[in-house]
């Protein structure tokens, strides 16, 4: 009987080892599990990471081509004058009537910026000097598979405006003001237009008269997009004020439509530009060799049709410029704003500045910049037959003397303070000279700019 009894204490010594390697063997086998499923995870997640940060730079890549085509129809609208063949390219064919209501062009780029890129693009007018540029990419991947990137977007040229309604002073900035302060100003033969508002204060008189013969007699009219606002110490000459807050005389409209200022071509291509016509003179200078030839010619007059300086001006230290044509700058012109000139601890010269134009019958005259106009205190005389045309501000400030202009002046915005006895004639012909009255502006506006895939 005792031969046939289980499980003694020695077999059950011998099992309990058994049972926990078993255990061990089990945990052990569940922890690489788990090891090799986080591995297997991470992998994934780093594989999926690569292959997303793969996937965003060419995609970025593809974009960036798709923008440089854009960016290559642009410049040929501004630039392309003519193709290899002669033909009229995409400049003159953008707005020259009549194809141009539905003009259509397109080009193609192979392994451009990018190996294995390309891109394509198309133009198609809606209307003469507008259109819709669309801009495709593709760039082919190693594996055989593409990128494709497609931007788009709308551009116009608009429509150059005359001066409107013979305007003698016009400021073109929508969030601008035109402003005369303690100063007496008479305009003759031409009315006043402001974008915005035009403010008169602090003892200004301003009359806009037809005929300076008979003033008496007033025939101009000042317009305002905004209000006009003439404090009680001040007047106000005129036959008709044509406003939001006002509407006197005869307002073809109160208050008057805004109207862009019109533009001037400095510096494009074209060859009637300001720039092109000055190179072509031989007649473009820096600010610092037009600086040396004011400081060598304390008496200086420039008899081209067209002198362009690539930078500021300043007149100062006595400074007499005559001008026989146009001075026009990329920078501001400053006139006056200072009474010496100290070129060294030994050289200087002290005195006000004066400055004359000239109009020729039949050429553009008058001072023209991209940037601010500003006449102060140590200005001795100023009288200018032509066009003052700023694409910034106009301020004429501190001048005890007449300043007196025929033709017309422009910008976006005008100040008028202390003037003594500022006289502006407007001369339509002159002022058209000048602006050259071109159908469409030179620049090329960007007006949508949108991304598809």
């Amino acid at each position: 009987m005792n031969m046939l009894k289980s499980d003694s204490p020695s077999e059950k010594k011998h099992l309990l080892p058994l049972n926990k390697k078993a255990f061990i063997s089990l945990v052990a086998l569940l922890a690489l599990s788990l090891l090799l499923l986080l591995g297997i995870y991470f992998a994934t997640f780093i594989l999926t990471e690569y292959k997303m940060s793969r996937s965003y730079s060419s995609a970025a890549k593809t974009y960036y081509l798709a923008e440089a085509g854009l960016n290559e129809a642009i410049w040929k609208l501004k630039n392309d004058d003519t193709t290899a063949d002669g033909d009229d390219a995409w400049k003159d064919k953008f707005v020259t009537e009549p194809d141009c209501d539905n003009w259509q062009a397109s080009f193609e780029r192979t392994g451009a910026l990018f190996e294995n890129s390309s891109y394509t693009v198309t133009i198609q007018n809606s209307s003469c000097a507008k259109g819709e540029i669309i801009s495709t990419a593709q760039i082919t991947l190693p594996n055989g598979k593409t990128t494709q990137r497609v931007v788009k977007t709308k551009v116009f040229k608009a429509l150059n405006p005359s001066p409107v309604e013979d305007s003698a002073l016009f400021t073109g900035g929508p969030s601008e003001v035109m402003t005369v302060r303690s100063s007496l100003m008479n305009t003759y033969d031409g009315n006043l237009f402001s974008n915005n508002n035009v403010i008169i204060k602090q003892g200004s008189t301003l009359n806009i008269y037809d005929d300076p013969n008979t003033s008496d007699k007033l025939e101009g009219k000042i317009m305002t997009v905004n209000n006009i606002t003439v404090s009680s110490d001040s007047t106000l000459n005129s036959t008709a004020q044509c406003a939001k807050n006002i509407c006197q005389g005869e307002c073809e409209k109160c208050p008057p439509d805004v109207v862009s200022m019109p533009m001037i071509d400095f510096d494009s291509d074209d060859p009637n530009s300001y720039k092109s016509k000055a190179k072509a003179a031989g007649t473009v200078y820096t600010s610092s060799e037009f600086g040396n030839l004011l400081w060598l010619n304390q008496n200086l007059t420039l008899d081209n049709e067209v002198t362009y300086v690539t930078g500021p001006i300043e007149l100062k230290g006595g400074q007499d410029l005559i001008i026989n044509g146009v001075l026009v700058a990329d920078g501001s012109i400053s006139i006056g704003k200072k009474l010496c000139w100290t070129k060294s601890a030994s050289e200087s010269r002290c005195g006000n500045s004066k400055i004359t134009i000239n109009h020729i019958a039949g050429k553009p005259a008058g001072l023209l910049t991209k940037n601010s106009i500003s006449i102060s205190s140590f200005t001795l005389q100023i009288n200018i037959v032509g066009l003052i045309y700023a694409t910034d501000k106009l301020n004429l400030v501190g001048l005890p003397e007449t300043i007196d202009i025929t033709g017309g002046m422009m910008a976006r915005k005008i100040s008028i303070i202390s003037v003594m006895q500022g006289i502006t004639t407007y001369e339509k012909s002159i002022v058209d000279e000048v602006i050259g009255n071109p159908t469409y502006s030179p620049i090329v506006t960007i007006e949508h700019w949108e991304e598809t895939y």
